[in-house]
């Protein structure tokens, strides 16, 4: 049993919670109320209490130490939510950093001692909060852990078997790679659905097509510029897939807009924009759409 601090009590920080809680000693970091017991719910099934313990930063001294931290928060908090507890890691915690878009990982490994392994988590769970104490469980997933420098890499299998209670996790030998697919996805649904106020599936829709095929068509350029062996197709078929597996759903983005909170634009189409910039190529579109989500969002 391992001692495992999640930071952030967003959907997926408290959707793993509950399934790592099951076989491990789970604090959850929050600046909510800790008193309160949170639920975890899914379809028609009994509401289950998430059996960890919620805790404020100023409660982190009394801690046991963590073996593994992991941070469940927007990309934006990645680099002050790290800040805050690097004090409280231990020379050999192991961290999992999992949020939308790209960026944060080369920075933190650079600020990590040679003992600390480095993970990325990438999830297709859905979720979302009906308030802040209940989680609803709405959409099956594969989860892909992947190694982000070569301690982490040298014990991998390892680190599988401590999370094997997240639902379809397997281990990725190419995380980079699969993180640009998923930002992929997340560039045709999330800003879009956002911008226009509709669920997911809505951007099946024939007037989308266009604005969709375009999209991914800059983001591509972008990746075979890095390197990365991505397909166009590829790219459109996953995000039209991901579509109708959440059809139904409304994206984080359209959530976080709706609600006047802070967005990841920056990470995803920002970061189509920065390295388009950087690597002498043309991303009006994406240019675009940062503009207009970062015109709708607040500062938090």
């Amino acid at each position: 049993m391992a001692n495992i601090l999640v930071i952030g009590d967003g959907a997926i920080g408290l959707l793993l919670s509950h399934f790592l809680s099951q076989t491990h000693n789970v604090h959850v970091l929050t600046r909510k109320a800790t008193a309160n017991t949170r639920f975890y719910c899914k379809a028609k099934q009994p509401s289950q209490k998430i059996n960890a313990q919620f805790i404020t930063l100023k409660q982190m001294c009394e801690q046991p130490a963590f073996d593994i931290v992991i941070f469940a928060v927007k990309a934006f908090q990645v680099q002050t939510a790290f800040t805050q507890v690097k004090p409280f890691l231990s020379p050999n915690s192991i961290l999992i950093v999992s949020h939308n878009g790209m960026g944060n990982v080369e920075q933190i490994n650079e600020q990590l001692n040679k003992q600390h392994a480095l993970y990325f988590l990438t999830t297709s769970m859905a979720g979302f909060k009906t308030n802040d104490f209940i989680v609803q469980h709405t959409g099956e997933g594969k989860s892909m852990l992947g190694a982000c420098n070569s301690l982490a890499s040298n014990y991998h299998q390892a680190m599988c078997e401590q999370l094997q209670n997240v639902p379809q996790l397997s281990y990725c030998a190419n995380i980079e790679q699969l993180r640009f697919e998923k930002l992929l996805v997340n560039i045709a649904i999330n800003p879009l659905s956002a911008l226009y106020d509709i669920k997911n599936g809505q951007l099946r829709a024939p007037y989308f097509n266009s604005i969709i095929f375009n999209l991914l068509t800059e983001a591509c350029q972008v990746a075979h510029a890095l390197k990365l062996d991505i397909k166009l197709v590829d790219a459109l078929n996953n995000a039209y897939n991901v579509m109708t597996l959440t059809a139904q759903n409304y994206s984080s983005m359209h959530q976080d807009v709706a609600n006047n909170r802070q967005t990841e634009i920056d990470a995803i189409c920002g970061y189509i924009s920065k390295q388009g910039k950087r690597l002498s190529i043309n991303t009006p579109l994406n240019d675009a759409l940062l503009a207009k989500i970062q015109a709708k969002k607040s500062v938090v």
